[in-house]
């Protein structure tokens, strides 16, 4: 099947992001050609199963391939971990005889499996190669040099998490938690380097988690320092962020870190999920309101220009009005001015699926509008706040529309930049811009 075209749809997290740029590396070096979606023989879905709305999508995108009708279908990833016995009498009643289903680890070993397992199992399809992954304890690295459609480059960390929030079924599909080796890591943040990306996001299933599995164990500030001194090196500028951590792993050695960090970006996602200590608990959540809010703070004291963003679930069951007004409250004093806000979705498997007292859906996308204006007005605040301000951005594209580069800030806010004729710029560079204007949710520059 060499020389054979192919096309990679991703949903979900960054670390799938990374996954599917590694993907289709892996598949360009053995003579594969990436092509449009609409003229590739091999369709390959990198799914998500976080939420019951991440499986609709996996079947929406599945009905529309089948009217596509290439050559082979693959379904990997967090879906078909959990989800392949289900996926696979779905290809039946459809009449899809064209597809492969894999799960995590088989994923990353698929230009193998199109060589030398597919080409023998030909007549099997549909076929389900699903490993368990529970017991899996090493977090291979995985060497990319492009990553493809992107100007800031996601690495790779640490898989897996063994927090089992009552509501999450990540540890079910993604295993126990492993990290990267050091060593790994900065080989694959040199070749970044050398390919040109200025910005590296450091990214994991439970991010924190970074080290615990090494004997002895390690911290994610321990690799933060190392990243650091390495970053130092090279003598020029970088972006160093963190996709997202938890709120009990901010601790005084992290926070003594970022005082001092040459690198770090002003940017910190920390999942909230209540701000009523009742649902918290119900949830399994290890931490308070009171923790958080006191840790946010400590964070704001240092970058009073941050994003600070957070997920949260909306109509979990058991949260009474009160519980949501809580909730509204701590967002609205916190410096929160990012959300991500889910309704509660009940997974299989997970013990929220068992709790009685369950929201009603009207009520639930209430609460979510009302969230929504919240923090759709602090986040105009805060960048109102923002304008005069001199920032550095790392450019992403032209847009030649709007005449005009579009960048992301160090504090994660999106910008166009007002470009003079005589500068010549690139996608991935890091230049500093003076921001002039706020326009709808965006910011407007000017390069210094």
């Amino acid at each position: 099947m060499r020389k054979e075209t192919f096309f990679v749809k991703t949903l979900g997290c960054k670390v799938n992001q990374v996954e599917s740029a590694y993907i289709i590396e892996k598949l360009t070096e053995e003579g594969f050609i990436l092509e449009n979606e609409d003229r590739a023989n091999i369709l390959i879905l990198n799914s998500c199963a976080v939420t019951k709305r991440a499986d609709i999508e996996v079947y929406k995108i599945l009905k529309k391939w089948i009217k596509i009708n290439p050559k082979l279908i693959i379904l990997a990833g967090c879906y078909s971990q959990k989800f392949s016995e289900a996926a696979y009498i779905f290809a039946q009643k459809n009449n899809i005889n064209n597809i492969l289903i894999l799960g995590q680890k088989e994923k990353l070993r698929i230009s193998e499996i199109l060589k030398n397992v597919l080409p023998e199992n030909k007549n099997k399809l549909p076929l389900i190669l699903v490993e368990d992954i529970s017991e899996n304890d090493v977090c291979e690295p995985l060497f990319i040099h492009k990553f493809f459609g992107h100007s800031r480059a996601f690495l790779k960390v640490q898989d897996g998490c063994d927090e089992f929030c009552s509501y999450c079924i990540v540890p079910y599909v993604r295993g126990k938690p492993r990290s990267v080796l050091l060593e790994d890591i900065l080989r694959q943040i040199e070749i970044f380097i050398n390919e040109g990306y200025e910005e590296i996001v450091l990214t994991g299933v439970h991010l924190g988690k970074w080290g615990a599995d090494f004997n002895p164990p390690k911290k994610l500030t321990d690799l933060l320092i190392e990243i650091e001194r390495f970053l130092k090196s090279f003598n020029k500028e970088f972006n160093l962020r963190l996709s997202s951590i938890e709120v009990k792993e901010i601790d005084k050695d992290f926070l003594e870190f970022l005082k001092n960090s040459e690198f770090i970006v002003p940017h910190f996602h920390i999942p909230l999920q209540s701000g009523s200590n009742k649902i918290l608990k119900l949830m399994k959540r290890n931490y308070t309101k009171e923790e958080y809010l006191e840790t946010i703070n400590k964070l704001y004291e240092i970058f009073p220009h941050a994003t600070f963003g957070a997920d949260v679930i909306v109509g979990f069951p058991g949260e009474e009005e009160k519980d949501f007004i809580e909730t509204y409250h701590l967002i609205k004093e916190s410096p929160l001015n990012w959300l991500h806000i889910f309704p509660f979705s009940e997974r299989p498997g997970t013990s929220a699926g068992n709790l009685n007292s369950k929201v009603p859906v009207k009520e639930i996308e209430k609460r979510k509008k009302v969230l929504k204006e919240l923090i759709d007005k602090k986040r105009q605040e805060f960048l109102k706040k923002e304008i005069d301000k001199i920032r550095k951005v790392v450019l992403e594209y032209f847009d030649k529309n709007k005449n005009m580069w579009k960048a992301l800030s160090e504090n994660y806010i999106s910008a166009f930049v007002k470009i003079k004729k005589e500068i010549q710029l690139s996608p991935k560079k890091i230049i500093k811009i003076k921001f002039k204007k706020l326009k709808e949710n965006y910011l407007i520059g000017e390069v210094l």
